[in-house]
């Protein structure tokens, strides 16, 4: 091809060279594909040997995994929590995973969770399907019935053959009529029933409240939830210990809350240790007082998440051995403090002497209602404040061996505008014991508790420095507690930001008591 010029016309002998080339080159080609083809087929054959043996590594793995390892029981006690937890397909789904899982999925109680939507699917198949898993374990039933429901007779007659079973039944509807008819047809003995929910939206259309007199037989029921625009009317469950009422709205009518209601309600349950009230959009209620009181003796924990009008319902209940008060406020943030909330405050407290832990969530009471709360309250371990006006002046109150609440342990501070963060370390100095302190006073006199935490969240007049130097002394902390905390909902005392300034600053450093 060399001897061939480009300037000139080819000559024949030039044509015939050409195409003796191309015939070569195209040869070469040729079986240079075929080389590449058989090199193809043993890189192909070599990445499936590879796949072979990722895979034999990967079940030889699978066979050393916790989940390979542990026992089927608590495999499937595993299972179970995942449908506790609102999974409701957790049984469905594990048992399709492997032979391991199908056999701790095989465990009856890992069925004992039924939940069912009668808006959809063929909840009649379900319930067969369930309850032949189910076997004889405790039956813990969610019903989700809609307005119009042509399945539920059908669904009924199937579970209350099983009724000696329940220990759970949860019951939400969209109006009254419905649910009374559910209950109803539960008016059979009820041995084993723990925990009773009823969820109602409105009332029905002839305007009847919810009737839960059918429901005479229930001997260990202890826990309550109640779900509805009125307070409740009973007078059979006298072993209720756990009583949660949330009293629901539409935008259309807000029923009033009637005192005496209340207290023939609360008069029914002698045994009630535990009590919520709630309502369930922000707004206030008109609220009718009375003359009137209840004695609740067995009263641990009170929850009321209302309007600042109905905190007068405060003043009907007499709760001598009552541990634990949280008073949330409802309705939106009002621009002074409300000065009636204190005073009834105060006066609950009166004869509530073993208080051991106030919440006040924005609750704002005027700062001498703060004074009167520490007097009355000799066994406070724990304060929250949340959006409080508390100032510097009553947190001195605490001081040393002369302050108020000698029990107090355990501070919780959040959007406390007034407190100044010198003000903590002060009140947790004062605290310290003797040895840890200058100048205690006399010796005989009783020494307080140690403040054994503080927990300070956008509070605006507390500083980086007061919380180190609140770590030298206690556990502090600028975390809310856990998923539990009431603010975890709300996502108001979110300070992620803030944490992880202060990480950096401090290069990942800080001393271990600070809690973040």
């Amino acid at each position: 091809m060399d001897c061939v010029s480009c300037i000139r016309e080819p000559t024949e002998d030039d044509i015939l060279l050409i195409h003796q080339t191309m015939m070569a080159d195209e040869e070469a080609i040729q079986e240079l594909d075929s080389e590449m083809t058989l090199l193809y087929s043993v890189l192909e054959r070599l990445r499936l040997q590879k796949d072979k043996h990722r895979e034999n590594i990967h079940r030889a793995r699978s066979l050393l995994t916790l989940a390979r390892r542990l026992p089927p029981e608590l495999l499937a006690r595993i299972f179970e929590i995942c449908a506790k937890s609102g999974w409701t397909r957790a049984p469905v789904v594990v048992s399709q995973v492997c032979s391991a899982w199908r056999k701790a999925a095989a465990f009856p109680r890992v069925w004992s969770y039924l939940f069912l939507d009668l808006r959809s699917g063929n909840p009649t198949s379900k319930v067969v399907f369930w309850l032949s898993k189910v076997q004889h374990v405790p039956l813990h039933i969610t019903l989700d019935i809609p307005l119009e429901s042509p399945s539920l007779e059908e669904v009924l007659s199937l579970l209350i053959p099983r009724s000696k079973q329940w220990h759970t039944l949860i019951i939400k509807s969209v109006d009254s009529t419905t649910m009374n008819y559910v209950l109803r047809r539960c008016n059979f003995p009820l041995p084993d029933l723990r925990q009773l929910n009823v969820i109602t939206e409105m009332e029905g259309s002839q305007g009847d409240p919810v009737n839960m007199s059918s429901l005479q037989d229930a001997s260990r029921l202890s826990r309550l939830l109640i779900e509805q625009p009125n307070l409740p009317k009973w007078n059979n469950f006298m072993k209720v210990t756990k009583l949660h009422i949330v009293l629901s709205s539409s935008t259309l009518f807000v029923p009033s809350i009637n005192a005496t209601d209340w207290i023939e309600m609360l008069q029914a349950l002698p045994e009630l240790r535990d009590l919520t009230l709630e309502l369930s959009k922000p707004g206030t209620r008109t609220y009718s007082d009375i003359q009137r009181a209840v004695d609740l003796p067995h009263l641990k924990s009170l929850t009321l998440h209302v309007s600042p009008e109905v905190n007068r319902i405060l003043l009907t209940m007499r709760t001598p051995a009552l541990r634990q008060i949280h008073l949330r406020c409802s309705s939106d943030l009002l621009a002074r403090p409300h000065m009636p909330s204190g005073a009834h405050l105060c006066r609950f407290l009166e004869s509530s002497p073993c208080v051991q832990l106030l919440e006040l969530y924005d609750v704002d009471m005027q700062r001498i209602d703060f004074v009167r709360c520490f007097e009355l309250l000799p066994k406070l371990e724990e304060l929250r404040l949340h959006d409080s006006d508390i100032a510097d002046e009553q947190l001195r109150l605490l001081h040393g061996d002369a302050g108020h609440c000698p029990n107090l342990a355990r501070l919780d501070f959040r959007w406390c505008n007034y407190l100044t963060g010198s003000a903590l370390v002060n009140l947790t100095k004062s605290r310290l014991p003797q040895n840890e302190s200058e100048d205690r006073g006399s010796p005989t006199m009783p020494q307080t508790r140690q403040i054994n935490e503080v927990a300070v969240i956008n509070c605006l007049h507390v500083k980086e420095q007061d919380v180190l130097d609140l770590a030298e002394m206690t556990h502090c902390r600028v975390l809310i507690r856990s998923d539990e905390d009431h603010c975890y909902r709300r996502g108001c005392c979110n300070n992620e930001r803030y944490r992880q300034r202060l990480r950096l600053r401090h290069n990942n450093k800080l001393p271990k008591r600070v809690i973040l």
